[in-house]
């Protein structure tokens, strides 16, 4: 990919095609190995500080397949939350609550909302990311507002983008509301973003 645009339409224009490209690339193949994605994740939680509760997500369309992801957090003894759409925000549930498909057929946890914080680590689907930590995502910026508000009150914990190798991305084009990952995680690797120059 060439340089990236600085004209707001342009990069609107770019995530636009970018997003296109990503989900072709993924439905074209490989799936990234979900076993190997999960032991990757127990390996990083590991690594870091704190309470042992992290957010996850359960994946959908063609997102690397998270089930044996949250199978082995919560056998390691990680409180996973994960999340459903309210308005523009996000809520955090349990992971071994209910769940039922939303309105775009994503399964969404049904039981009561609870507490975000204290949290170890943020596990966030991504469409791609770059090594110095630009995430592109679907559009609705959910992740993007509740990790800017995590940041600004300075409780922000390291926040993880799964993904398979193959969306690893040089260069990612940004907005300025898109907020950085920490890391990105796929099944052969750790990135860390912030050792990136980014």
């Amino acid at each position: 990919m060439g340089s990236m645009p600085t004209d707001p339409g342009d990069i609107a224009a770019a995530k636009a095609e970018a997003r296109a490209r990503a989900r072709a690339s993924r439905r074209a193949g490989p799936a990234a190995d979900e076993e190997a994605l999960a032991r990757a994740a127990l390996a990083a939680i590991a690594t870091l500080p704190g309470e042992a509760r992290v957010t996850a997500y359960v994946s959908y369309g063609t997102e690397p397949a998270t089930g044996p992801l949250l199978a082995a957090l919560a056998g390691a003894g990680v409180e996973v939350l994960i999340p459903r759409v309210r308005g523009e925000d996000l809520e955090w549930c349990g992971a071994d609550a209910p769940r039922a498909p939303n309105g775009m057929g994503i399964e969404e946890p049904t039981g009561p909302a609870g507490a975000l914080l204290p949290l170890r680590a943020m596990l966030v689907p991504a469409l791609a990311a770059s090594p110095r930590g630009d995430r592109l995502g679907k559009g609705g910026g959910f992740y993007d507002r509740t990790i800017a508000a995590l940041r600004a009150s300075g409780q922000a914990p390291p926040v993880i983008a799964v993904l398979r190798d193959e969306d690893v991305w040089a260069e990612v084009p940004t907005q300025g509301h898109d907020e950085r990952v920490d890391a990105i995680l796929t099944p052969t690797r750790l990135i860390d973003c912030r050792a990136s120059g980014g």
